[in-house]
């Protein structure tokens, strides 16, 4: 089971749950609902759609229970400056993977959406790199994130982290792997 990451710089936060989520809970789903509504963000990611509070109150209430099974590890991205939640970073386990797809090999995915008006300040080309060091000090193995090919932000985003195109995906998306060896300066 992976340790839960966490990263600050002057401005940002990437933290899991924490026993202060529930005293800012309603915030939390407002941001949720805010991010996992937003055209812009969802563009490449219609199936994340959330349609109301409810819905995001679910989610929320999902991602806890997913994340205390060990199925997947969602980290928020907050400012620091209002506690707001500005995106997300998900960590899906070979086996919630397993569950989903038909793979030869099963890493472990990274998933990732930031709200779209800080998309264009590369905020996550700043902090992946940083959050996939932690993850491979706790040597999960392989790692790898599956994007729409259409998606070219998430492709610099990932090619400036240390993935490289792996394979054919889907109709619509690739798989890309990571390697240490590639991480690149944005």
């Amino acid at each position: 089971m992976l340790a839960p990451v966490l990263l600050e710089n002057e401005t940002l936060i990437i933290q899991s749950f924490d026993a202060t989520d529930f005293k800012r809970w309603s915030n939390m789903v407002d941001d949720i609902f805010a991010l996992l509504s937003d055209d812009q963000t969802l563009k490449y990611l219609p199936f994340k759609r959330l349609y109301s509070r409810t819905e995001a109150d679910a989610w929320l209430k999902n991602a806890l229970i997913s994340l205390h099974c060990g199925r997947n590890y969602l980290h928020f991205i907050r400012t620091k400056s209002n506690d707001r939640i500005i995106g997300l970073i998900d960590v899906i386990s070979p086996n919630l993977a397993k569950e989903h797809y038909r793979l030869q090999k099963y890493p472990y995915f990274i998933e990732f959406c930031i709200k779209t008006e800080y998309s264009q300040k590369k905020l996550m080309s700043s902090l992946l790199p940083e959050f996939l060091d932690c993850l491979r000090n706790q040597q999960i193995g392989e790692i790898a994130a599956v994007i729409n090919r259409q998606n070219i932000a998430a492709q610099k985003v990932l090619s400036r982290s240390g993935f490289s195109y792996a394979r054919f995906f889907d109709d619509t998306q690739d798989v890309y792997q990571f390697s240490a060896k590639q991480v690149r300066v944005a």
